[in-house]
């Protein structure tokens, strides 16, 4: 897990876990020792899912967030009464902890804290001006363009962005206000009902119950995740 784009020093420390993976490089043996630590009532619901798919995600599911959880807790994985679901802050009923899960492809991720906390996960991939316009205030948007040559024009002009840097930038920024509805417990999101600014390697959440913890890559760079927790 590659770090980007730390929080600085407004960063607040808490006993936070986060762990990722690829699905496809679980093993069969590793599926059958989750699903063999869950309750009778939690095996017959993946039992009862439609498609194979359905049932190996909803395991792998239960396999990072319980391990999470167990390294945040010092619990043992199969202790704790969870009800898991993608992008929504997750309780547990047993323990004073929260976690949340986020999936794009076959990446998955998790974290798990004290603290209501969120998290979100994108693939990096081309994205169009005309739709960023929309979704970050003019303070966002520079951010993203940041390190362009290209002029203003140029950029309204072609409309879809492959450039690298700016992908990445706009993705991370991207997850950072998901994170942030997730970690609010929020289901109904508007990308412009919160706002980032960054000052002198800070970031600022315009909600200031909440925090930006960090971004990260993914070890292929192919995906960017980011964590928002709230403070308290």
């Amino acid at each position: 897990m590659c770090s980007i784009f730390a929080s600085g020093k407004r960063r607040i420390i808490f006993d936070m876990v986060c762990k990722s993976m690829y699905l496809s490089a679980v093993s069969a043996e590793m599926y059958e020792e989750t699903f063999n630590i869950l309750s009778p009532s939690r095996q017959e619901r993946i039992l009862a899912m439609k498609t194979e798919t359905e049932k190996r995600n909803a395991v792998a599911f239960e396999m990072i967030a319980r391990k999470c959880l167990s390294a945040l807790t010092d619990a043992p994985e199969f202790a704790f009464n969870i009800l898991t679901g993608i992008n929504k802050l997750c309780l547990v009923s047993n323990f004073s902890a929260y976690f949340s899960l986020s999936m794009a492809d076959d990446f998955l991720c998790c974290v798990a804290d004290k603290v209501p906390v969120g998290i979100d996960c994108r693939h990096v991939a081309p994205f169009r001006f005309s739709e960023a316009q929309k979704e970050f205030s003019d303070v966002e948007l520079r951010q993203i363009y940041a390190t362009t040559v290209r002029s203003l024009a140029d950029i309204v002009r072609f409309d879809v962005c492959d450039v690298k840097d700016e992908m990445l930038q706009y993705w991370k920024l991207y997850t950072m206000k998901e994170a942030y509805f997730t970690a609010r417990g929020r289901t109904f999101r508007n990308l412009r009902d919160v706002n980032f600014e960054f000052t002198n390697g800070e970031v600022r959440c315009s909600d200031e119950k909440f925090l930006y913890d960090s971004s990260h890559k993914s070890p292929d760079g192919q995906y960017v995740f980011s964590i928002v927790k709230k403070i308290v």
